[in-house]
């Protein structure tokens, strides 16, 4: 008989790799499940909504978040844009309901789909709807304004599908100007005077990203000082003095573009990358078979945030991985620790950005779903055990263990778990990569450290563990096998 100690597994998922060249301490599944303390696997927290007495527009996809801080009133507001019948509509709020923008309505642009920067105190808003770009407008407080006569910050700026502030300046990408479409031209506004800027030189206050190339900006962002420039196909930089492209490779989601200590993160069809100033990295080879999962019609529809300070949290839709289906699949990344996890929702992601809720000065990463509610994660501190009431459906499968001994056929026949808060978790066991996880042998952990029999023979032994419920999130340190090798005491 031996004694075989699997006390981490903090490794996380990996569908990359076979599981002889696993890590032990790496997961072929798992959902909901993540680390907060390293060696520890654990729950994860709940999530609850944004307010609980209003939507953004009720019934509609809230297709855009954006975090508008108005440093002249020290106020913190969340805008929420989403369709409004046949119009599109933009609602804002610091603490409770979400209350009205003035003017914050596109006539008859429903399906329309913005991108906003902070800028002069005021929330600056370009978009497109279709084939038609929206008008620029800004948001001073809770009040909207395209009028360029009325806000002379917008008057004969350029129309365009995306919007990034560079440090002192506004740059307008995808652009429209005077009834022409420029996919790779990116247009800057006047130098910041007395409080104001302008856009009195659009004639040649532009920058060309691949003139012609048969490509399209597809988004961009401000990173190491440099204007990050995303195309379907291509990655371009910008100092103020030269353009040069980074790297063929390009931004399906221009929503899943996120930055984390001076690091930017996006969505390709490949997989998802980060840029520190030398080249792209594919950083998702560990969870590639969800990067296949994701349908076609779907890539746009990507978006991503900033959790926890430290983790790029994506949301990819519904995928089947391995014949198990993650609906409403978040695919998370510890950008210090460089692990991935998952994280399923009741409700779809369709938007996501971070927020500092005004009040309590807690940050916390918001996202929008398809029926008006805007959620927002819970972090560990937060005590939140449920996904808006309802219960959260956790497990892990660890890979094919050995034992030591692949070749070797053996009992598994004893095993003690060591645990908190894990009364009712489920645990069985499959061999040698049958799927077959045998119902009449579940064994269910009552306490802190326990012991339970198995009847199980085979080479390389896999072990499930499962639990749904709104109690406090469980802790699972390891367990402890006995095994007795086949012929052993005969």
């Amino acid at each position: 008989m031996e004694t075989v100690r699997y006390i981490n597994f903090d490794g996380l998922l990996n569908t990359g790799v076979s599981d002889f060249l696993m890590k032990e301490d790496e997961l072929t599944a798992c959902k909901n499940v993540w680390v907060y303390q390293i060696g520890k696997l654990e729950k994860v927290p709940g999530y609850e909504l944004a307010d609980a007495d209003s939507k953004v527009y009720t019934g509609k996809d809230v297709n855009y978040l954006h975090h508008y801080y108005r440093p002249s009133t020290k106020i913190d507001y969340l805008l929420g844009f989403s369709d409004t019948s046949t119009n599109y509509g933009v609602r804002q709020r610091t603490t409770g309901d979400w209350g009205a923008v003035t003017g914050g309505s596109w006539s008859g642009r429903a399906g329309a789909q913005v991108s906003v920067a902070n800028f002069l105190d005021k929330a600056f808003i370009v978009g497109i709807d279709g084939t038609t770009f929206l008008a620029p407008t800004t948001i001073t407080g809770t009040v909207a304004e395209d009028d360029g006569a009325v806000d002379t910050d917008i008057a004969d700026m350029p129309k365009g599908k995306y919007i990034v502030r560079f440090r002192n300046l506004l740059y307008v990408l995808h652009a429209y100007e005077s009834a022409t479409l420029y996919p790779s031209r990116v247009y800057y506004c006047d130098e910041v005077t007395a409080g104001a800027t302008g856009w009195t030189n659009v004639a040649s206050a532009f920058i060309e990203f691949g003139h012609d190339d048969g490509d399209e900006i597809t988004g961009g962002a401000e990173v190491i000082d440099r204007l990050i420039v995303f195309k379907r196909y291509s990655m371009w930089k910008y100092d103020e003095t030269e353009v040069k492209r980074v790297a063929n490779v390009g931004c399906d989601s221009y929503r899943s573009i996120a930055s984390i200590n001076e690091v930017v993160y996006w969505f390709n069809r490949k997989g998802f990358y980060r840029w520190g100033g030398k080249i792209p990295q594919l950083i998702s080879a560990k969870i590639q078979k969800f990067i296949d999962g994701i349908a076609e019609t779907n890539l746009g529809n990507v978006v991503a945030s900033i959790y926890n300070e430290n983790e790029y949290r994506a949301f990819i839709g519904t995928v089947t991985v391995d014949g198990i289906t993650y609906t409403n699949c978040w695919v998370c990344f510890n950008v210090l620790r460089e692990r991935w996890y998952i994280r399923c929702t009741v409700d779809p992601g369709k938007s996501a950005c971070q927020y500092i809720e005004s009040g309590s000065g807690k940050r916390r990463m918001y996202w929008g779903n398809a029926n008006g509610d805007v959620h927002k994660f819970a972090q560990k501190v937060d005590n939140i055990y449920n996904d808006n009431g309802s219960e959260i459906d956790s497990f892990f499968i660890t890979k094919a263990l050995d034992h030591g001994a692949p070749e070797q056929r053996k009992y598994a026949n004893h095993m003690t778990f060591f645990t908190k808060y894990a009364q009712g978790m489920k645990v069985s066991v499959d061999t040698d990569r049958k799927n077959e996880f045998n119902v009449s042998q579940i064994q269910i952990i009552n306490k802190n450290v326990d012991t339970k029999d198995f009847q199980a023979e085979g080479n390389r032994y896999t072990y499930k563990f499962h639990e749904k419920g709104n109690d406090k999130s469980w802790e699972f340190e390891g367990f402890v096998v006995e095994v007795e090798l086949k012929g052993q005491d005969e």
